[in-house]
């Protein structure tokens, strides 16, 4: 009584509610139709809800986890609200059995999600719009906690920028829903700069792919939990997986910032100057063929899938590594360890094999700067050239297939006795290398020498049909300019997002990276600079990248890297594997 008092005099004390305007007709029919409209909306989003609950098929009538795996049951006072995107279809199926007993607990099944699904189903009450009511809402819950809400990412290395894109995807304002929530906050998103920055969600990586690089680093295993390669660690695989859950939900976890780069225009302008494309050919040992009977094989290229290089998050490196993923792309297995095996059976293959035409010799077309100075070949002021170097690029994470690893560059008793500065992923900076076969001896072992610097400028001298392979990520693509001019590929820092470190997590190997706070921000030396890192996001987001850096057919042509009729696939070769695939779904819809 005393609330509804109070109501009733402060409606009093507005001088003017007598002469309030009573609602037109037309004025009454908007009200109805705006009424109609959310009534509708509601209806689609619990019907979304309710379909979102059905169980992932696996092809298995049984869980790998039996059937009564249990998540730990949520607790306010232990754990940080969490949500999950995974990909049912990674580690073997592994993540459909997860998604199933996600959807059988009931914290759970209201918030993880079939990350296919939210990026097929976008339409308005779909289930990105779900995920969206479910991650405000948990990051909002989170506040009120005093801590960061959190997004699993189960899958591969690929999935975690992926699952950023999606995030960004589910925050980005759209004018025409402006009265459902989506209203544009004045940067092009939901949420300010200021309400990114304190409440944008923490990624943990479940290690559902091949390499897993990101989640052995951030601490949280080589494989997923109650995978066959853990077995003798003393608990059943429901108990692992009962384990893995507990710590990423704890509230005690460490949070942190994670560096993420990106590919950016060349300073002074707007758009790329290069071209991209992929690989395709038959499996096997060689996937080089003529485009025209009587022509000499060689290497043939198809359109890009529409994900396009932009986010960089692990590693990134053109030359010999890059032509080898490529290959493997074309010859990838179910099993890991078949896996590991063809990435040797191609880089044999490679080196055994005459050089195609559309290749330069190792790296001697190559120019590299680093913070607007010199870099890569080195001494090449004495007139050393980069002929007998394979590989050159950076790496943002101290981990890369499980062979190498980085340190600063330091004289030999250094490198032998000496402690240096491991790679670390969130102190702003790219740990440069260069790699030869010698490289091994010199280090000596797999631990590379690497150089800290802001950013990287390649230059490649271009010639008719030739260009390079690059890899980011584990992904490769081939990068060409259709007019034989020269290009560049610019990469400089563009985000900052926190991470939850795992309880597998060894300071050795990324130094201090636990002791930065955990934030979310666009980075750049100005507000122009942050600016396009916006612009550059939105262009993502709406599909208009894809358009500016995937070459067509015609230039392909035009090129001599494909020819009329030939084949965009070859009987048994799978070009796209399931991360890759996933993507370019989501992104053929924009």
């Amino acid at each position: 009584l005393r609330a509804a008092s109070n109501d009733f005099w402060l409606l009093l004390s507005d001088k003017n509610w007598l002469n309030r305007e009573v609602p037109s007709k037309n004025g009454l029919e908007d009200c109805k139709n705006a009424d109609s409209q959310q009534a509708e909306l509601a209806a689609m989003h619990t019907r979304t809800r309710s379909l979102n609950l059905v169980l992932e098929d696996t092809g298995t009538k049984t869980n790998r986890y039996g059937s009564q795996c249990g998540l730990p049951e949520f607790s306010k006072q232990r754990h940080v609200p969490v949500l999950g995107l995974i990909n049912p279809k990674s580690g073997g199926q592994a993540g459909a059995d997860i998604l199933n007993i996600c959807k059988r607990s009931p914290y759970y099944q209201d918030r993880f999600f079939n990350i296919v699904k939210v990026a097929k189903s976008q339409e308005r009450g779909g289930v990105l719009d779900i995920f969206r009511m479910e991650l405000v809402a948990a990051c909002e819950e989170a506040k009120k906690l005093n801590t960061r809400a959190r997004v699993l990412s189960g899958g591969g290395d690929g999935s975690a920028s992926f699952s950023l894109s999606l995030i960004m995807q589910a925050l980005k304002a759209d004018d025409g829903r402006a009265a459902e929530g989506l209203a544009d906050s004045g940067n092009g998103f939901i949420w300010t700069d200021e309400e990114l920055h304190d409440l944008f969600p923490a990624l943990v990586q479940l290690p559902l792919g091949t390499a897993n690089d990101f989640g052995n680093i951030l601490g949280w295993g080589k494989k997923y939990p109650g995978s066959k390669t853990n077995f003798g660690c003393g608990m059943t695989p429901a108990q692992q997986l009962a384990f893995w859950f507990e710590h990423a939900l704890d509230r005690q976890a460490i949070v942190t910032s994670f560096d993420l780069w990106g590919v950016m225009p060349q300073p002074g302008s707007d758009r790329c100057d290069f071209k991209v494309c992929e690989l395709v050919g038959p499996r096997g040992w060689n996937p080089k063929v003529p485009l025209a009977e009587g022509e000499q094989q060689q290497l043939v290229m198809r359109e890009a899938s529409v994900a396009v290089p932009f986010f960089v998050c692990l590693y990134f490196s053109v030359g010999l590594f890059g032509y080898v993923v490529s290959r493997f792309q074309l010859n990838r297995h179910k099993s890991p360890a078949a896996n590991k095996a063809e990435y040797a059976r191609q880089l044999c293959g490679i080196m055994l094999e005459r050089r195609p035409p559309q290749l330069r010799q190792n790296l001697n077309a190559i120019r590299l700067h680093c913070d607007g100075e010199h870099y890569f070949p080195p001494r090449y002021q004495t007139g050393n050239t980069g002929n007998r170097y394979r590989e050159v690029g950076f790496y943002n994470i101290n981990w890369q297939a499980g062979l190498f690893h980085g340190a600063d560059r330091g004289s030999l008793r250094h490198r032998l006795f000496s402690n240096r500065r491991p790679v670390t992923f969130n102190d702003g900076m790219l740990d440069m290398y260069r790699f030869r076969f010698s490289s091994i001896l010199k280090n000596p072992g797999r631990r590379i020498q690497t150089d800290k610097k802001k950013d990287m400028l390649l230059h490649f001298s271009s010639e008719p049909g030739t260009g390079i392979f690059f890899q980011y990520d584990g992904e490769a693509r081939f990068a060409f300019s259709p007019t034989s001019q020269d290009f560049s590929i610019y990469i400089r820092k563009v985000l900052t997002i926190p991470v939850v470190l795992g309880p597998y997590y060894n300071k050795k190997l990324t130094g201090d990276a636990e002791n930065t706070e955990a934030i979310f921000e666009f980075v750049g030396d100005s507000e122009a600079d942050r600016q396009q890192v916006k612009t550059r996001i939105f262009s993502l987001l709406d599909g208009s990248l894809p358009r500016e850096i995937n070459a067509t057919e015609e230039e392909l042509i035009a090129a001599h890297l494909t020819g009329p009729g030939v084949p965009q696939t070859f009987d048994g070769a799978e070009s796209l594997n399931q991360e890759q695939s996933l993507r370019s779904s989501f992104w053929a819809r924009r």
